[in-house]
């Protein structure tokens, strides 16, 4: 094993020093478009940081968002799509799902993704996936080099459903000190981490084709609005997540596009309903009903948000628009005098809408005390503690079911408000073990009818990200998804004037 590791390590540096190469090679000789101007075949990103975090964790997480991939992805419509894995599919006996890869998939470094190298990615990082639900996992094998089994105690969707979250990274031995470079299958490789940006090269035998950009370097910036400004004067082609405030100054340029999507992210009052005052489902449900999310996704949000009125993802197969959902209802929350509540929140760009909700309550008796904090390490310290009334957040509640199912059981890794409901756990254990779209869909609608009846939070917008690109690179359209997932089929253009403003 230790000579494996020596020959492993030893190809790692060969290849690393051939990408090395190949970037004094590369030069600007870059083919002529179809107009006969020599496009620029590097994508230069700005990471506008936000508070509490470091370039090291947000330029580098971009960076392996672009090199690493799951073996599925999981759809707006909370439906699974083929990634590495080409094709899967349930058996009877032994009850299992078989997962067939791709032929031509290979790691940064040339290496085959082989099956039995994922399966122990899996026995790492799917229980982690899965929480209380990797219960239904018995074993997972290689059959061959590219097949792969997940056999089952119960049958399940989750296990399919939470392959997007484990990242296939080939393994590589720990060096003391040393922050390794991530060797992925995506569609670009990490050649350079150590300075203040990153930069990656072309994935030459990406299985979905290699890119049309040969390079992007990745760049922090002390806040957003500096990378925008920066990306206005044409000093760099893309804003990697652009902030509201700044959607309209973009907007205006005709030589910026900007592409905007929503997440499988809500913001969320979340409630510690071990507090006596807020134990009562009743007073919950009033809380709820005196939000105006129309008003918070226009006013708060820019326009660039939508109501969240209740808790599955609205986009989803399964919901029905006819499920009973919150709506706006204002009213005293206390036949007597005023409810005090503290609200905790740690992102300084969450103040706005944190001002817009405390504004809401007020007419309806509510005295909200809002409370800055400096790291998410704090808010959750206090949340272990029990020492909150609320906390105001944007919390992973789809595309699919299996991540509310983290969210909201009892026990579940992901229930920070320590929150209990036997309905809900039913209701939630009945979509993990569904046989097929009806009893998944049954179960979908009795979840959002016991959260509705209980809810464990103040449920107030569907949150929408955006990106910002140059004009100087051609984006497939593909509305209301991110575009970051074509990013292998991204263009670069002929050469346009820098910045300005019409």
């Amino acid at each position: 094993m230790k000579r494996l590791q020596r020959r492993v390590g030893a190809a790692t540096k060969v290849a690393a020093g051939a990408a090395a190469v190949c970037l004094l090679l590369a030069g600007c000789a870059y083919p002529p478009n179809g107009n006969g101007a020599v496009a620029s075949s590097t994508l230069r990103i700005g990471f506008g940081l936000t508070p509490g975090t470091t370039p090291e964790i947000g330029i580098r997480q971009a960076a392996r968002n672009l090199a690493l991939e799951g073996l599925v992805t999981v759809w707006r419509d909370g439906r699974t799509r083929a990634n590495l894995a080409e094709s899967w599919a349930l058996i009877a006996n032994p009850l299992a799902w078989r997962i067939h890869l791709r032929k031509s998939a290979r790691f940064h470094d040339g290496t085959p993704v082989d099956a039995g190298i994922i399966r122990e990615i899996l026995r790492v990082q799917l229980p982690r996936a899965l929480g209380p639900a990797s219960e239904d996992v018995a074993d997972i094998k290689a059959l061959s080099d590219r097949d792969l089994e997940l056999t089952l105690r119960r049958a399940s969707p989750f296990p399919m459903e939470r392959l997007d979250d484990a990242v296939i990274q080939k393994p590589e031995p720990a060096v003391p000190g040393v922050t390794p470079i991530a060797i992925g299958t995506g569609p670009f490789a990490i050649v350079s981490q150590g300075g203040k940006e990153i930069e990656m090269r072309a994935n030459e035998s990406f299985y979905d084709g290699r890119p049309l950009i040969d390079r992007v370097i990745i760049k922090p910036y002390d806040s957003v609005r500096a990378a925008w400004a920066d990306l206005l004067r044409g000093e760099v082609d893309m804003v990697y997540e652009v902030g509201v405030d700044a959607l309209d100054s973009l907007e205006a340029s005709s030589a910026i596009k900007t592409f905007t999507f929503q997440r499988g992210y809500a913001f969320l009052m979340l409630l510690n309903t071990h507090q006596p005052y807020l134990a009562d489902p009743g007073l919950r449900r009033t809380l709820n009903e005196a939000i105006d999310r129309e008003a918070l996704a226009r006013d708060a949000l820019r326009g660039h948000g939508a109501p969240a009125e209740g808790p599955v993802w609205p986009r989803h197969w399964a919901y029905s628009a006819e499920l009973p959902r919150f709506s706006f209802r204002p009213r005293p929350v206390l036949a007597h005098g005023r409810l005090r509540l503290k609200c905790l929140f740690v992102e300084l760009s969450h103040e706005r809408l944190a001002i817009m909700i405390q504004r809401q309550l007020r007419e309806v008796g509510v005295d909200l005390e809002l409370e800055a904090v400096s790291t998410a390490e704090e808010v959750t310290t206090r949340m272990a503690k029990g020492d909150f009334d609320a906390v105001l957040a944007d919390y992973r509640e789809g595309p699919n079911l299996a991540r509310p199912y983290l969210l909201w059981h009892t026990g579940s890794p992901n229930n920070y408000g320590r929150y209990s409901n036997a309905r809900v756990d039913a209701a939630l254990d009945s979509i993990r073990h569904a046989t097929g779209d009806d009893s998944y869909r049954a179960g979908v609608a009795a979840f959002q009818r016991a959260m509705i009846d209980d809810p464990p939070a103040i449920f107030i917008t569907w949150r929408e990200r955006a990106r910002a690109v140059s004009t100087r690179f051609a984006v497939p359209p593909d509305p209301d998804t991110d575009v970051l997932t074509s990013i292998h089929r991204w263009r670069p253009v002929a050469a346009a004037p820098a910045g300005g403003q019409d």
